[in-house]
């Protein structure tokens, strides 16, 4: 098997996951994502998912460590950057919450997500004002953002 189909099936499991993950399935997701890592373990995507599933199941500390992964693979990657604030969210650190979503935000500026969760963790810290601004910006950029 060349690289490119390699890539391929990744790609077509990643968004198979995606499909169960967006619709609530996250047993499917969950194991797919760990198929996934079994064949490659450095994928940043898997990871990232994983961990973000971690989260919804409320193991912070399992979605620290996982996404933590994801980004020493793909330091660039502004969807885990948002995904690692999420998490030390849930382990009541908001500052480095902040942090985080900041870090994604410097590297996709349009992260209508990261502005929102952003503007989360401000509120959190007793910011609001700061928080309003946050959640402006995720208006600005997505403005059906709900």
């Amino acid at each position: 098997m060349s690289e490119q189909q390699q890539t391929l099936t990744v790609q077509q499991a990643i968004d198979l996951a995606v499909q169960h993950h967006n619709a609530g399935r996250l047993p499917e997701a969950k194991s797919i994502y760990q198929q996934i890592l079994q064949s490659d373990p450095n994928q940043p995507v898997a990871l990232n998912l994983l961990g973000v599933i971690a989260h919804q199941t409320r193991k912070n500390d399992a979605a620290f460590d996982l996404i933590t992964r994801a980004l020493a693979i793909k330091p660039d990657y502004a969807e885990a950057h948002d995904s690692l604030g999420i998490s030390l969210q849930g382990l009541g650190r908001l500052e480095d919450a902040i942090a985080s979503f900041q870090k994604a935000l410097r590297i996709k500026p349009d992260f209508a997500e990261a502005h929102y969760n952003l503007g989360n963790a401000l509120k959190g810290l007793g910011k609001p004002e700061e928080s309003v601004v946050s959640y402006h910006n995720a208006l600005a950029v997505k403005p059906d953002y709900t």
